[in-house]
């Protein structure tokens, strides 16, 4: 599609407050960023869904957010690298088949709450009582399990009884983490005697050790690290023989998504966060992530209940 000069201009500046929002954003703050008339911004977004490319979301905290074909027409996403949101069903990820769109149809009532999932693909792959996952989404890593109620093949909609619903804040590893200046950190050449005590006193599980000008990265030392010299005797060694490494590190500009991908992938608690040139700016841990988004199952426990949810529902 061609897009006029204003159009991409909108568009672009749409996806970049919405990145950086994560909510519906409304036209006059579209307009206020690029110096033009809220009229202008208002009449180009009708002609802008008109094409699939903005979504609006009605309400007085309402707006505007852009589409997947949005991403497209200014150029962030290749007919080659499409945003694909999956559907499991019964555990296995269900080939040919992702979601366009997700609606709540009933969040009110007092025992239920029903979805409609939005398709392209073969809606006939579902049946009445299948158990599904859908997701995570692309932004909000959004994940809903539920049971298929029935489904509308003329327009692709399945029809869900949502079970559970799970999201993960899109916030960068740098919103949440631990800055250099709180950052406890040891030197490889004190004692693990000493680095216990140092734990202790702070109430932490682990911390990165840095050489003595504090610049490099050497290791970390958890508790488990501790243990470990504790049960060799070695109380008195150095932390330098008993530390792991090497470190597994993140950027700060990754999601936390992505920080709790890596953890889990490597069955750790932190992640040393580092820039572009290896300097440490700060500590994520699981237990940072988890305060913000109480409530959320994370994928072990998610993909344990889903088993098991699954199993039931094949044993009825």
């Amino acid at each position: 599609m061609e897009l006029t000069a204003i159009q991409k201009e909108i568009l672009q500046e749409l996806i970049t407050i919405y990145e950086k929002k994560n909510t519906a954003v409304k036209g006059t703050e579209i307009a206020r960023k690029l110096n033009r008339n809220p009229g202008t911004i208002r009449n180009q977004m009708q002609a802008l869904r008109a094409l699939n490319l903005v979504d609006g979301v009605p309400g007085p905290k309402g707006g505007y957010v852009p589409t997947s074909e949005a991403y497209r027409a200014v150029g962030l996403l290749s007919d080659t690298n499409e945003i694909i949101v999956p559907i499991y069903k019964n555990g296995e990820v269900v080939k040919g088949i992702y979601v366009e769109k997700i609606i709540f149809d009933t969040v009110a009532h007092e025992k239920s709450c029903s979805s409609m999932i939005h398709i392209k693909g073969d809606t006939k792959l579902f049946n009445s009582g299948d158990l599904i996952k859908v997701g995570p989404t692309y932004h909000n890593k959004i994940v809903i399990f539920g049971k298929v109620i029935g489904r509308d093949d003329i327009n692709h909609i399945i029809l869900l009884d949502v079970i559970c619903v799970s999201s993960i804040p899109n916030l960068n590893v740098s919103d949440v983490a631990i800055p250099r200046e709180k950052l406890i950190v040891v030197n490889p050449n004190i004692t693990i005697k000493e680095v216990s005590e140092i734990f202790c006193k702070y109430n932490i599980n682990g911390a990165p050790v840095l050489d003595e000008e504090g610049d490099n990265l050497l290791g970390i030392i958890t508790l488990h690290d501790i243990a470990k010299a504790l049960s060799n005797n070695e109380i008195n060694e150095k932390v330098e023989k008993y530390m792991s490494k090497p470190v597994i590190t993140i950027n700060p500009n990754k999601k936390i998504y992505d920080a709790l991908i890596t953890m889990d992938k490597n069955n750790i608690g932190r992640l040393i966060v580092v820039d572009e040139n290896g300097k440490v700016i700060g500590i994520i841990t699981r237990t940072d992530i988890l305060k913000l988004i109480e409530g959320f199952l994370f994928s072990e426990v998610f993909d344990r209940a889903e088993k098991n949810l699954i199993k039931i529902n094949n044993d009825k």
